[in-house]
């Protein structure tokens, strides 16, 4: 795990995203084609933005998000529209992008469509840039979820599951563990202070086993996916 710490946002987003475009180029030319998950809120529009004009061959990349609320894109909680106004710009214009919210009434009716999916168009992930909630979340996989026992499961072959009892009441549909343990990098990507405090706590050695209570370890003190913290002081 790589730790790297900027002064401010814009410093972090701006070599966020020249790093993680670099590993982009090189799959490209390894592979023929990337496949990567961004976050939706706030935090990642600059990272977003700066990633959308940096210069590669966007046509072969494929872009979903690592976790979505059933909500509508007309809706401000969507994160599809989030992705689309912010990254599917500039460079970044001509990327195929795979929403994790369909037709579907919930995301549970809508699950099968969307696991399909990402089986078919996302073949294997090979970067994702997760965030952090104050909750100690991140993805949908929320303190003691009904749902996280099958996000945080391994062995657990589905690649995306529903989630209803999102604090907010938003339904959600999420990305797996089982999918993101096969994903060739992780980056995990917060800022200010209060969000380096939930770090330091979740960090704290005599609670790494206390996953439920804060989910985020199970990124943290994993070992199948290299990882690598992308934070700032503001």
């Amino acid at each position: 795990m790589t730790d790297n710490r900027f002064t401010s946002p814009d410093a972090l987003a701006r070599q966020l995203a020249d790093d993680l475009a670099g590993k982009m180029r090189e799959s490209i030319a390894a592979r023929g084609r990337v496949c990567i998950a961004v976050s939706g809120g706030s935090t990642p529009v600059r990272f977003l933005e700066e990633l959308s004009k940096r210069k590669l061959d966007w046509s072969k990349v494929r872009v979903t998000l690592v976790d979505e609320r059933w909500v509508d894109e007309s809706d401000a909680a969507s994160n599809a529209a989030l992705v689309k106004r912010h990254l599917l710009q500039n460079e970044a214009s001509q990327t195929y992008f795979f929403s994790l919210k369909n037709k579907a009434s919930g995301p549970v009716d809508g699950f099968m469509e969307c696991e399909n999916g990402l089986h078919e168009l996302m073949v294997r992930l090979d970067f994702a840039v997760l965030g952090m909630g104050n909750d100690g979340h991140t993805a949908s996989w929320f303190p003691d979820s009904d749902a996280l026992p099958k996000c945080l499961d391994e062995g657990n072959s589905a690649w995306c599951c529903p989630v209803i009892d999102e604090p907010t009441g938003l339904p959600r549909m999420t990305l797996t563990w089982g999918l993101l343990s096969n994903c060739r990098h992780l980056y995990l990507h917060f800022e200010g202070d209060e969000k380096n405090r939930v770090y330091t706590k979740a960090c704290e050695e005599k609670e790494r086993q206390n996953i439920s209570a804060m989910p985020i370890r199970s990124v943290l003190y994993q070992s199948q996916v290299p990882l690598s913290i992308y934070r700032s002081e503001e």
